[in-house]
């Protein structure tokens, strides 16, 4: 009996011994199953987090190549008014400059003579006549000279300035939405998700272009809009040189008895103009009104030219030396430094018929400015140069979708026996990883202005930045 009893013990003792290798074994399937579900999921969650991310620094990246390109259009903007002004007071010293050689040629025929003018006005004026002659007679080669610096100024204008504004304006939106690929790319596909790849093809992705504000928001106009020419107009006010140069002044102790109340004056005239069709213009003269009278007519002003000048850049045709090849019919008969010996000056002017000629009480020098216009100077210029602007938007929006599809994530790229047995989140080559982003391009000064006014966006200063936004 004893030994009946103990070999049913042993059998008892060898079947509870397999009880614990099972338990074993279901712990660590359960312990298998929950590190592949964590491996996956956790690839899964990095490769969203990844999208996340690049979506960010993409739409980021496009919205500051939109702020660097309106910024770009400022600069442009800037130089081409920088050019212009240039350009105005090149015009406007080719017409000093001829304003001075005519004068030292009128001062050499002493007509009038330089002791009258120190005697009714004063010395400095005397001087001031005399002083012309310093630079010659001639002003030929320096109207040159200031004529070859005007036409580099406008060729910078025309071949630099337009070219390169055209081009931008051509490649604004492609030269974003590469950057908007690029760095979308990058991000994904080098140092973000657990794939490789070189386009959006190779890493799975797709990108959608929800909002655009920009794609109208830059235009090319004229700059001969009356835009462009007020704002080029504020530009010039600061330049005393530019402004008008009329000044008058009067003889009192010289009295004609038959007209004791009218005085012999002196009058400088000169203005520099640009124009909004993109043309400038400029002129000066000097002139003495001496009183004179007769029993026909009465009192009047007898004028003496003593200096002009008169050039524009509006008309494109062959010039010598900048002189203008065709005369104005209107003028052709005026005469050339005419003393009017043989013929009484108000008769001439009574023969003329010329309109706005007043000889007893007008305030400007018409024969000198008839004698300037026989001779003008006419520079080529390209006058029908572009600008571009900003619509009534005041900051540019740019939102994108971007997906992923599952099928080319390196967990579903890569299976495994093991994986295709064990899907455990159950993936869809269909199913996709979404994000969304969205940036702003907006206009702000850096300071406040002076003058306490707020600056709209525009394309004159360059104040443009981008930031992220919630969609």
């Amino acid at each position: 009996m004893s030994v009946i009893f103990l070999t049913m013990r042993r059998v008892n003792v060898r079947s509870d011994s397999g009880q614990a290798l099972l338990l074993g074994l279901i712990l660590i399937g359960v312990g298998v199953l929950a590190w592949a579900c964590s491996y996956y999921i956790g690839h899964l969650v990095h490769d969203k987090i990844s999208l996340i991310r690049a979506t960010d620094a993409a739409v980021l990246s496009a919205a500051t190549v939109q702020a660097r390109t309106l910024n770009l259009h400022a600069y442009l903007n800037r130089a081409q008014l920088a050019n212009q002004l240039a350009m105005l007071h090149l015009v406007t010293l080719a017409s000093q400059e001829r304003f001075r050689a005519t004068q030292a040629q009128q001062s050499l025929k002493m007509n009038p003579p330089a002791f009258l003018i120190g005697m009714f006005f004063g010395p400095s004026y005397a001087g001031s006549y005399l002083a012309a002659r310093a630079g010659g007679v001639s002003d030929s080669l320096a109207i040159q000279n200031l004529e070859s610096a005007f036409h580099k100024h406008d060729q910078i204008i025309k071949e630099t300035i337009e070219h390169s504004r055209k081009n931008i304006l051509d490649d604004m939106l492609s030269a974003r939405n590469q950057t908007l690929e690029k760095i979308l790319i990058l991000n994904v596909g080098e140092s973000g998700s657990s794939i490789r790849g070189a386009s959006l093809s190779d890493l799975g992705l797709t990108l959608e272009i929800v909002r655009d504000d920009l794609k109208q928001g830059v235009q090319y106009f004229s700059s001969q809009s009356p835009v462009w020419h007020s704002t080029f107009i504020k530009l010039t006010e600061p330049y005393g040189y530019l402004k008008p140069r009329h000044a008058t002044r009067q003889n009192f102790w010289a009295v004609n008895v038959r007209c004791p109340h009218k005085r012999h004056e002196l009058r400088r005239r000169g203005q520099t103009t640009a124009n909004i069709n993109g043309s400038f213009e400029s002129n000066d003269t000097l002139s003495f009104h001496a009183i004179r009278s007769n029993r026909l007519i009465g009192c009047y002003q007898r004028e003496y030219p003593m200096g002009w000048a008169q050039i524009d850049s509006t008309v494109k045709k062959p010039t010598i030396l900048g002189l203008d090849l065709k005369l104005n019919p209107e003028h052709s008969s005026a005469p050339k430094q005419q003393n009017f010996s043989s013929q009484p000056f108000w008769k001439w002017v009574k023969q003329q018929a010329l309109p706005g000629w007043n000889i007893f009480s007008g305030n400007e020098n018409q024969l000198a400015n008839l004698w300037a216009s026989t001779r003008k100077i006419r520079w080529n210029s390209h006058a029908n140069a572009g600008y571009a602007e900003v619509n009534s938007h005041s900051s540019y929006r740019f939102d994108i979708n971007t997906t992923q599809s599952f099928k080319f994530l390196s967990l579903h790229k890569n299976k495994n026996r093991f994986s295709e047995r064990f899907n455990f989140i159950d993936a869809d080559p269909g199913d996709l990883l979404r994000a969304q982003s969205a940036a702003i391009t907006y206009f702000s000064r850096p300071e406040k202005r002076s003058d306490g006014a707020v600056e709209e966006q525009n394309l004159f200063h360059p104040y443009w930045h981008a930031i992220l936004v919630q969609r």
